[in-house]
């Protein structure tokens, strides 16, 4: 599965072409979103609109694989002198420990050096 970013997400129901053209490269059942996503997405201002495609996205949630690898990509940003959000670094860890592919367009990810993560440009 690909784990699709809050950004992503928002910007696929907005209807951007790029990020509809990257997006639908995916089968929907390869679609997810982690549940740090899903509260992102449920506290956003225009909830009632984004209700109905969250029921369509498998939702990945943490655990204590997870937990360990966000504090170790923490831990690595802030060797570099780098930071993410805590919600962000929380997504990563999901992902590694899912073994998922993270698609999202915040740049900051590339401070990982993963090949977990895809950023749109």
């Amino acid at each position: 599965m690909v784990v699709l970013d809050t950004n992503v997400i928002i910007d696929f129901l907005e209807g951007k072409e790029n990020i509809v053209a990257e997006v639908s490269k995916y089968p929907p059942s390869e679609l997810s979103m982690t549940f740090v996503n899903e509260y992102e997405l449920l506290k956003y201002k225009n909830r009632e609109r984004l209700e109905p495609a969250l029921q369509n996205l498998a939702v990945h949630h943490s655990n204590e694989a997870a937990v360990r690898a966000a504090a170790n990509s923490y831990r690595q940003l802030k060797a570099k002198g780098k930071m993410l959000s805590d919600n962000d670094i929380m997504i990563y860890g999901v992902c590694t420990a899912h073994d998922e592919v993270l698609l999202t367009q915040d740049k900051g990810f590339e401070e990982l050096g993963s090949n977990r993560v895809i950023v749109l440009g």
